[in-house]
C-alpha cells in the first residue's frame, strides 16, 4: 500500500483512511507493507514493524520537501515560492527516480497486489513500477490531486467546474497513464464521476464506490436525540478555517438570525484572526465561540446541527458522516459528495454554495421547527449502518479477491 505521508506527518483524511485500511488488512492475516515518503538523503531506510504492518520509508527525490519530512525548514529559500511549487508539480507529473526506487523494492519483494492511495511525491511512475513487477494494481481516489495541483479544484472562493489550463497541463500526462490500474476505487459517486467525465481511467472496467467507514471506536448511539426546544439551538462548524470550506458564508448567514435564539460553535485548524475580527465587527461575540482544534466526537456531541458550507467539491466529508452516526443532521452546500452524505436532503438540508441568504433561511427553519431537526437527526442515525467498519472490510476483501483472480487469469 502506497501513501505519501504516514504517522506524525499525516495531515488529512486520506492518510487516516489509508492507514486504517492497512491495519485492517494486516488484522485479517495478510502481509501488508505500507510505503510512504521519508526525508531526502536517507540512503538505507530501515523498515519498521508496527501492529502487524511493515512500514517502509522511501527517500524523497525532489528539489524540495513540502512535507518537512526532516522536521526542519528546507535549505532552499524558494521553498514556498511559486517557482518552487511549480517545479515540484512539474517533476511530480512523472518522477522516474521515485518510480525506479519503488520498482527495485517490488522486484525484490514481488507483491501480489499494490494499492496506491496518494501519489504526491511518488507520481504515476508508481503505477508503471507496479505493473513492471507483475503486481495487480488498485488505485484509490481520495481527492482531485491527479487533476489539480491544489487537490481541491478550488481557487479561493471559486470552485472550478472543470480543470483550468494550468491543471490540464499538469494532468494530461498523468491522464495518459490512468488506464494502468486494474481497478479504481472512490469514496463517493461524485468524485468518481468527475474523473470519468474528465477522461480519466478510460478502459479500466472495474470502477466502484466504497464509502469511508466510521472509526471502530466511534461512540455508539442507538436512540435519536430528543427535540431541544428549551435553549438556543447550537449550530456547529468543524473544518479548516478557510474560504474553500465556506466559513465566511456561515458567519454572514449568522448575521441574519435573531441573536437570542442560536449559538454557533466553530472548531478546526487555521488562522482565527480574521474570524475574530469579523465576529467583533458584526457584534456576534455572544453568539459565536471559537474552540480551536478539538476532539471531533466531543465537539459534535455539544451541537444540534452541523453546518458544512463548503465551496470545494467534497469527495466524501468524514465530519458529516461522523455527525450522522451520532444522530446529528447537517446543513450542507450542494458541492460534490455532500449531497450523498445527507441522502439528497432526507437526513439534512442543502443550499447553494456561497449563498448566505439561503443558508440563513435554512438555519431559521431549524430555529422555528425543532421537531424537524429531531426527525432529520433520526434519519441521519439510520445511515449509521452504511458506515460500519465491517461493511467496508467486506467490500475491500471482495475487491482484492476479484482483482487478484482476474489478474492471475490474465496477467
Amino acid at each position: 500500500m502506497l501513501m505519501s505521508v504516514f504517522g506524525e506527518h499525516a495531515i488529512g483524511g486520506a492518510e487516516r483512511s489509508a492507514e486504517k485500511s492497512a491495519r485492517e488488512l494486516a488484522r485479517q492475516g495478510h502481509q501488508v507493507s505500507l510505503l510512504s515518503l521519508s526525508a531526502a538523503g536517507i540512503t538505507t531506510p530501515q523498515s519498521l514493524h508496527v501492529d502487524g504492518l511493515t512500514h517502509v520509508p522511501i527517500p524523497l527525490a525532489q528539489l524540495y520537501d513540502p512535507y518537512r519530512l526532516d522536521g526542519q525548514k528546507h535549505r532552499l529559500a524558494v521553498t514556498h515560492s511559486s517557482l518552487a511549487k511549480g517545479l515540484w508539480h512539474a517533476i511530480d507529473v512523472y518522477n522516474p527516480i521515485m518510480g525506479g526506487r519503488l520498482e527495485g523494492l517490488w522486484q525484490r519483494d514481488r507483491p501480489d497486489l499494490v494499492i496506491t492511495h496518494t501519489l504526491q511525491g511518488f507520481s504515476v511512475a508508481a503505477w508503471r513500477a507496479a505493473r513492471r513487477c507483475g503486481a495487480a494494481l488498485v488505485h484509490v481516489i481520495h481527492d482531485y490531486a491527479l487533476m489539480c495541483p491544489g487537490t481541491a479544484m478550488t481557487r479561493g472562493t471559486v470552485s472550478c467546474d472543470r480543470p483550468c489550463t494550468r491543471c490540464d497541463i499538469y494532468g494530461r500526462a498523468r491522464r495518459l497513464a490512468s488506464p494502468m490500474p486494474n481497478a479504481v476505487i472512490a469514496p463517493s459517486r461524485a468524485v468518481l464521476e468527475r474523473h470519468q467525465q474528465s477522461g480519466w481511467f478510460v478502459g479500466v472496467a472495474d470502477q466502484r464506490v466504497i464509502e469511508n467507514s466510521r472509526a471502530p471506536d466511534w461512540p455508539l448511539v442507538t436512540q435519536p436525540r430528543p427535540s431541544t426546544a428549551v435553549r438556543p439551538l447550537r449550530f456547529g462548524f468543524l473544518g479548516r478555517l478557510d474560504e474553500s470550506k465556506g466559513l465566511d458564508t456561515l458567519l454572514q448567514a449568522a448575521c441574519r438570525l435573531p441573536s437570542e435564539q442560536y449559538e454557533v460553535r466553530v472548531a478546526g485548524p487555521g488562522d482565527q484572526a480574521w474570524v475574530r475580527a469579523f465576529i467583533e465587527a458584526q457584534g456576534l461575540t455572544p453568539n459565536i465561540r471559537l474552540d480551536g482544534v478539538v476532539q471531533a466526537a466531543d465537539f459534535l456531541n455539544e451541537i444540534d446541527v452541523l453546518v458544512t458550507p463548503s465551496r470545494a467539491c467534497e469527495t466524501f466529508c468524514n465530519v458529516v458522516m461522523e455527525a450522522a452516526c451520532l444522530g446529528i443532521p447537517a446543513i450542507v452546500s450542494d458541492r460534490g459528495a455532500l449531497l450523498e452524505r445527507v441522502d439528497s436532503g432526507v437526513s439534512g438540508w442543502i443550499f447553494p454554495a456561497g449563498d448566505e441568504q439561503a443558508l440563513a433561511q435554512l438555519m431559521q427553519l431549524c430555529l422555528d421547527d425543532r421537531e424537524d431537526v429531531a426527525e432529520r437527526g433520526a434519519a441521519a442515525l439510520q445511515t449509521r449502518s452504511r458506515y460500519d467498519p465491517e461493511r467496508q472490510v467486506e467490500a475491500w476483501a471482495s475487491v482484492c479477491a476479484e482483482v487478484l483472480a482476474r489478474h492471475r487469469a490474465n496477467p
